[in-house]
This record gives C-alpha cells, sequence and structure tokens, in this order.
C-alpha cells in the first residue's frame, strides 16, 4: 500500500505544523488551492487540513 502524508503550517498559526496521511490505493482525497491557503481532505475518514499555501509538503512512505 502506498501511503502519503501531506503536512504545513496550520493557517492563521504559523508555530503549529499538522499532518493528514492518505492512503492512495483506499483513500478518496482532494486537494484544493486558493490565493492563502491550501487544503487536504481524505473524503473516505472526513479528516482535513488547512495550510499556508506556500507551506505544503508532500511525503510518499509506502
Amino acid at each position: 500500500m502506498t501511503k502519503l502524508t501531506y503536512s504545513g503550517l496550520k493557517y492563521g498559526d504559523n508555530d503549529v505544523e499538522v499532518n493528514l496521511l492518505v492512503d492512495i490505493q483506499n483513500d478518496w482525497f482532494e486537494i484544493m488551492h486558493t490565493n492563502e491557503v491550501s487544503q487536504v481532505m481524505n473524503k473516505s475518514t472526513g479528516e482535513y487540513i488547512v495550510v499556508n499555501r506556500n507551506t505544503l509538503k508532500v511525503e510518499v512512505a509506502s
């Protein structure tokens, strides 16, 4: 199973890093961007993160 970890600095609180794990084989997820924020939502679990747009990172964890 291949999993992705999305992370970034929480929108409105630059000292807090938030993470979200997504299994790309089993989860339905969505990534949205605006001028200020990026939102990653794992629609299978209902979890999501909202981060400052320029801080969004993704790592592969297989």
